[in-house]
Order: structure tokens, then sequence, then C-alpha cells
């Protein structure tokens, strides 16, 4: 097949060399909300990364958003995915 690329790899090696916007577009492309949500993180886009974290639905997913946001002193998202951690 012609024009097949791992974009996982893609999106990888774009997360480890900073380019955080173009991680973004790949990972939001494949449906990986994990990633999505940790890249979000380092955009500073709190509300993106929380809305990412519910749809990847991970107990370490939500601990990283949840830790990212008491650091950025996002605490009404912080407590969205501290509930999200407890009752889960």
């Amino acid at each position: 097949m012609p024009n097949v690329a791992n974009l996982q790899n893609v999106g990888d090696r774009l997360y480890d060399e900073a380019l955080y916007e173009a991680a973004k577009i790949i990972y939001a492309f494949i449906s990986n909300w994990a990633k999505l949500a940790v890249t979000l993180v380092k955009l500073k886009q709190f509300q993106g990364a929380v809305d990412a974290a519910r749809k990847a639905n991970s107990a370490k997913t939500w601990k990283e958003i949840c830790f990212a946001c008491v650091d950025a002193e996002e605490f009404r998202l912080a407590q969205i995915c501290g509930l999200n951690i407890l009752f889960r």
C-alpha cells in the first residue's frame, strides 16, 4: 500500500523532539487519547487534557493530568481528575 506510515511512531518522535503541536495533531488523528492528554499538558491546554483523559479512561493518565493541573494551579480541573481517580 502506498503512503503507509506508522503514525504512532511519528507522534512519539515529534513528542520526544518537543514538537507538541504536531504531535497533538497526530495523536488526535489516531485517537491515542492518553498521549494526547499528556501532550496537551505540555501545551498548557489543561481543559483539553482533561477531556482527552476522560476519553482515555486510564488511571495512569488521570494521575498524570491531575498532578500537572495541581502544579499549574488549575485546582478545579485537578478536582475533576481526582474524582475520576477515586471513583473509577
